[in-house]
């Protein structure tokens, strides 16, 4: 059977400033903040076998959040 180990990618985008801080959440770890934009940081994990399962966007006055569920199979 199949197991499956999870990870997040949050970003808050701030409209005013332009700037948006990205942070990875992987299994049995903390949340770390990255370098680079959300699409560089999705397509290294994706490099790294983790698959985009789901995703969820709201927004209040200028500030933005975006977070993404990713999985792969765990070798254990």
């Amino acid at each position: 059977m199949a197991t499956w180990e999870y990870a997040s990618v949050i970003t808050a985008n701030d409209a005013e400033s332009e700037r948006a801080g990205v942070s990875i959440k992987l299994p049995g770890g903390q949340s770390e903040r990255q370098q680079g934009d959300t699409s560089s940081v999705l397509n290294r994990l994706g490099a790294e076998g983790w698959e985009l399962v789901s995703y969820h966007s709201s927004g209040a006055g200028t500030w933005g959040f975006e977070q993404f569920w990713l999985k792969r199979q765990s070798d254990g």
